[in-house]
């Protein structure tokens, strides 16, 4: 006979979440069950852990006794909480699957703006990657050595480290916050419990050899791991945190796209709260990315456009950028906020700041026959009065040929710098400040500009 469903009780206070009671098995096979708890975070007695997980096909789903009652869970959930049961004890848990009611989509959203406080309030993240793991003896020999590492690693270690992180773990967008600047962090792979310490010595070299920075992988170092092991700088307001997240972010992968932002909020700093507003799981997709661009357009102005990759079909004006995409992007824009690089690619600084107040105040408001547009106001910088014909170098011979003969045909050239790029004694005091010069480097085997 099957028990009725679990039904959700609505969380009573601001900062109410719901903890999950594992209760213990000395058997595997036993039926997993559970009880729920309601508890504040403002409370200091609720210690529990945090759950980092995937969650996996969708259409594989298990079964768990939730207060004496049924619950569908996911199979990787289901999997998870199996792994994390104890044997004669009671596990406190927090895991987003069963602790939020995923059909109330208002609970969700405000849920979601508490996730970097629920992760770091526990008493430690458990990273559960697959269940099923292949034979990786030399790595997990190495993963759970106590103390340092004093050997190099063998090529069957840094091989079964490359299959590691092929795990869908590494690949996804959720991940992130959960382990962002969060203490204790454990990963349970298969049976192996991996404090994270150790993969990081693995990983960037043994600890007490020679170099203890070089990276052993051929591959890039997954996202979350990069986030945890390199300093992240804060920019000067959220909107080019975000912006700059994003960016890092783009080739995670998530179920929800929604997720691609909501799931940065723990990356963005001290005033992370500020977008609090963008996190609402009712709105439409492309609602949720006009509201974004909204959010950065007054501080990034037309450099908004370098995340625009077309095309999308979204319901939303061209300009704006969906970040839904994984397409490339140009690194420039979004990795410096000097005033240089702002000048490369924010027009609206040379405008007054009346004009750029008029410009978003249009921007929100929009037309309602055309949609929001994006107006930019700016001054030249500079103007190209002449370009030169194509190059094509067959070889470096060729290629110095070439620019010795664009050296001859530039006056300006001839009248300052000699054909070897040396500065003449004859130049005025102030050419350095704006004199460009250009020459060919064989080593380079390409044009440099100095």
């Amino acid at each position: 006979m099957e028990r009725p469903s679990y039904e959700y009780r609505p969380l009573q206070c601001d900062d109410s979440v719901r903890i999950l009671v594992l209760h213990p098995s000395p058997n595997e096979a036993d039926p997993i069950v559970c009880t729920i708890r309601h508890r504040e975070l403002s409370d200091k007695t609720p210690i529990y852990e945090a759950v980092s997980y995937t969650w996996g096909d969708s259409t594989q789903t298990n079964k768990l006794h939730l207060n004496g009652r049924e619950q569908i869970v996911g199979q990787n959930c289901h999997a998870a909480l199996r792994r994390l049961r104890q044997p004669k004890a009671d596990r406190w848990i927090w895991i987003d699957a069963v602790c939020i009611n995923q059909g109330d989509l208002g609970e969700r959203s405000k849920q979601v703006r508490m996730m970097n406080e629920i992760y770091s309030r526990a008493t430690g993240v458990m990273v559960m990657l697959s269940d099923q793991v292949p034979d990786f003896r030399h790595l997990q020999k190495e993963l759970t050595r106590p103390g340092g590492y004093g050997v190099p690693p063998s090529r069957h270690t840094i091989q079964e480290l490359e299959e590691l992180f092929e795990d869908p773990w590494f690949k996804r967008t959720w991940v992130l916050q959960e382990v962002y600047k969060k203490e204790k962090i454990t990963i349970v792979y298969g049976s192996v419990v991996i404090p994270l310490g150790n993969l990081e010595g693995i990983c960037y070299g043994y600890r007490g050899s020679s170099d203890n920075t070089a990276k052993l992988t051929r591959g890039v170092l997954p996202r979350p791991l990069g986030l945890l092991w390199t300093r992240q700088f804060e920019y000067s307001t959220p909107q080019f945190n975000l912006w700059n997240r994003l960016y890092l972010s783009r080739e995670c992968l998530a179920t929800n796209p929604r997720d691609k932002v909501f799931a940065l909020k723990s990356l963005l700093g001290a005033r992370q709260s500020e977008i609090d507003h963008l996190i609402d799981y009712t709105q439409s997709l492309h609602e949720l990315f006009e509201r974004v661009a909204s959010f950065l357009v007054p501080v990034l102005g037309p450099r908004i456009l370098a995340a625009s990759r077309h095309p999308h079909d979204l319901g939303m004006p061209s300009w704006m950028p969906d970040w839904s995409q994984t397409l490339p992007l140009q690194s420039l824009a979004f990795h410096f906020e000097s005033d240089k690089a702002r000048m490369l690619g924010n027009s609206s600084l040379c405008a007054t700041a009346e004009d750029r107040k008029r410009t978003l105040d249009y921007y929100a408001l929009g037309d309602s026959l055309t949609g929001p547009e994006l107006h930019v106001a700016g001054c030249q910088y500079a103007q190209i009065v002449k370009s030169s014909r194509a190059f094509y170098f067959l070889d470096n011979d060729d290629a110095e040929r070439q620019m010795l003969n664009v050296y001859y045909d530039l006056d300006n050239s001839r009248l300052y710098w000699d054909a070897k790029g040396k500065l003449k004694s004859s130049a005025p005091p102030t050419l350095g400040q704006f004199g460009r010069r250009i020459f060919f480097s064989k080593r380079a085997n390409c044009l440099e500009d100095a």
